[in-house]
């Protein structure tokens, strides 16, 4: 009977290391061309925890089979560490680093500071400004930022919230005159000297880059929000309920989901690209900020992170899950820099004001790149 069960683990361990494998390619594989790696990509955490339960059984049973779960998350280091970094200390700032070269960034998306309701709280946009004024951020990204023509929802309205943030640039994505609606807005202490759209086609996401005088030094600040898998409400009902029954309805379920999902995966795919391109040809150090919608373990993470630091993998800690919605939570909310930034202390702060968490962490600026 042992020799029976051990030999049935052994075959499901070996497709979960195969599985594990698979993940592997879902940063090297554009999923406009082969769409199911993403798919193992977008599960590599949950692979990886089943690989783990296969090594605490053979360990436990003292089989030699624990190499196999063992070797293929050795050969995938450098995905662990993107995805649970071993950051015993932290990132030290140079000794002689003075307080005028630092600044805090703060990346957050405040789901439209709650305009449809979906929490029960009616102060999650005054909750929201008291949380980032006790943050004291010097540079704040927002994603999905919201205006109307309300009174308390302008633009001018949010900036007075906002009075240590003297300089605001806006791009609306999906508003009835493209100025007012929802999209993304970059706020900071410091001069804003140049702004641009990065233009995406067929999307309600955005992306843009603000070009900020910091001392005597230029910063380039990609602010970027790539493509939504919008699920409906029925999509979500069905993941909360799924159980396979494999009659037509549920297969028709399934396929309305995996369409939607290969289509952001895409969309995503094609504007990393665009991004990537405007990142190499900026003639300033870059800080790129922003809701990816995709993972670590994606195309869209790779092709944008390109030459750049992962201020998380640099100085984070745990999982670093920055999703708070309905969907199983990932990290998908990033902030990265090129040279000559360093960054330290990275946070995921904890709150309930919206689907996603915030992060900041403290930049360095060292000596100038000069091209």
């Amino acid at each position: 009977m042992k020799k029976a069960t051990d030999r049935a683990i052994l075959i499901l361990n070996v497709l979960a290391a195969f599985a594990l494998i698979l993940s592997y390619l879902a940063p090297l594989v554009n999923p406009a061309k082969i769409f199911f790696p993403a798919l193992f990509g977008l599960a590599y955490p949950y692979i990886l925890m089943i690989n783990l339960l296969f090594i605490c059984y053979w360990l436990i049973s003292l089989k030699k089979e624990i190499l196999i779960s063992v070797i293929v998350i050795l050969i995938g280091w450098y995905h662990l560490n993107n995805t649970l970094p071993l950051n015993f200390k932290d990132v030290k700032i140079p000794d002689t680093a003075k307080p005028d070269q630092m600044f805090k960034a703060l990346s957050y998306n405040v789901r439209g500071f709650d305009v449809y309701k979906w929490t029960s709280d009616p102060d999650v946009k005054r909750e929201t400004f008291d949380f980032i004024q006790k943050q004291k951020p010097d540079i704040l990204c927002f994603q999905e930022y919201y205006t109307s023509d309300q009174k308390n929802d302008t633009h001018r309205a949010n900036a007075k919230q906002l009075s240590s943030l003297s300089q605001s640039a806006v791009f609306y994505s999906a508003g009835p005159n493209r100025n007012k609606g929802f999209g993304i807005a970059t706020y900071s202490k410091f001069p804003i000297i140049k702004k641009s759209r990065i233009p995406f086609i067929s999307t309600s996401n955005a992306a843009m880059y603000t070009d900020i005088l910091f001392q005597s030094d230029t910063v380039r600040i990609f602010n970027i929000h790539l493509q939504s898998i919008r699920l409906q409400q029925d999509n979500y009902a069905f993941m909360d309920t799924a159980r396979l029954k494999y009659n037509n309805e549920q297969i028709s379920e399934i396929r309305a989901i995996g369409s939607r999902l290969k289509t952001a995966f895409s969309m995503r795919a094609e504007q990393a690209k665009v991004i990537a391109s405007y990142i190499k040809d900026s003639p300033h150090p870059v800080i790129v900020m922003g809701d990816f919608n995709d993972t670590p373990q994606s195309y869209a993470y790779r092709k944008i992170k390109k030459g750049l630091d992962d201020a998380f993998r640099k100085s984070g800690r745990g999982f670093g899950n920055t999703y708070a919605g309905e969907l199983p939570s990932f990290r998908i909310d990033y902030i990265m820099y090129g040279p000559p930034l360093l960054s330290s202390g990275f946070l995921r702060i904890k709150t309930d004001h919206s689907d996603h968490y915030p992060i900041s962490t403290l930049l360095f600026m060292g000596e100038p790149v000069r091209k």
